[in-house]
């Protein structure tokens, strides 16, 4: 099996996962590691500069009236797709668990900036 550039940094993320869950890290802040990772390499061009009316990370402006439908139906919006965003972003590869963690990092920034 040959593994892809983003399969590699996940699997090595992975790793970073288990030794951080290890030293008693809180299993959130690695999952949020993990969700950074996904984000930047598959959600960030859109997120990062508002394409297509795609909320941009951390801005809690533009996230507050999909925040109040709650963390499920933001996740099940990217995976199936939402307005102008294909399903998972056009990246057909990803997880449904890996949307799930960048759908996590996304709104972790919102509180953080």
């Amino acid at each position: 099996m040959r593994l892809n550039a983003m399969s590699i940094r996940l699997l090595t993320l992975s790793g970073v996962l288990l030794f951080l869950t290890a030293c008693g890290d809180s299993q959130r802040e690695a999952n949020l590691l993990v969700g950074q990772e996904i984000v930047k390499q598959n959600c960030k061009v859109c997120h990062a500069q508002g394409i297509n009316g795609a909320p941009i990370i951390g801005n809690s402006k533009m996230w507050s009236s999909r925040i109040g439908k709650g963390r499920d139906a933001l996740v099940s919006n990217a995976i199936t797709g939402n307005g102008l965003m294909p399903p998972k972003g056009g990246k057909s590869a990803l997880t449904d668990a890996e949307i799930d963690l960048a759908v996590g990092y996304m709104l972790s920034q919102i509180n953080s900036q």
